[in-house]
């Protein structure tokens, strides 16, 4: 699925297709292209013992589709809209409600700096 770099970040190796919402005459789906490269979760490693690693861990499929949308985004609301794709992913991977929240607050936080950096702003 993916291949691990020397700087600790990993490739993917194949296109990563994560379904976020179907249901009838709604189908909302992203294709993480093959090569895209990701970090997993930013995780400061002081916090590894409490939250996991930011690759292997639960959050790791989720984390690499925040990380694609975020990259991809062209605004703000394209960027909050992956903050909540993040937020229902690690829901949905069963990562556990204490630490979806924690990451999710995470993610709003620091994202405002990054994305404020990004867009110029």
């Amino acid at each position: 699925m993916f291949t691990p770099l020397p700087d600790g970040r990993i490739q993917l190796d194949e296109p990563m297709y994560q379904n976020i919402w179907l249901m009838e005459g709604v189908e909302f789906r992203v294709v993480v292209p093959t090569g895209f490269v990701s970090d997993g979760a930013s995780i400061p490693r002081l916090f590894w013992a409490i939250i996991g690693p930011p690759i292997g861990s639960e959050h790791c499929i989720p984390a690499i589709v925040h990380d694609y949308l975020c990259e991809q985004a062209r605004d703000y609301n394209e960027r909050v809209l992956g903050d909540a794709v993040f937020f229902k992913l690690l829901r949905d991977f069963e990562v556990p409600r204490w630490k979806r929240t924690l990451m999710y607050l995470a993610v709003r936080v620091y994202g405002r700096f990054t994305w404020r950096g990004k867009a110029g702003l």
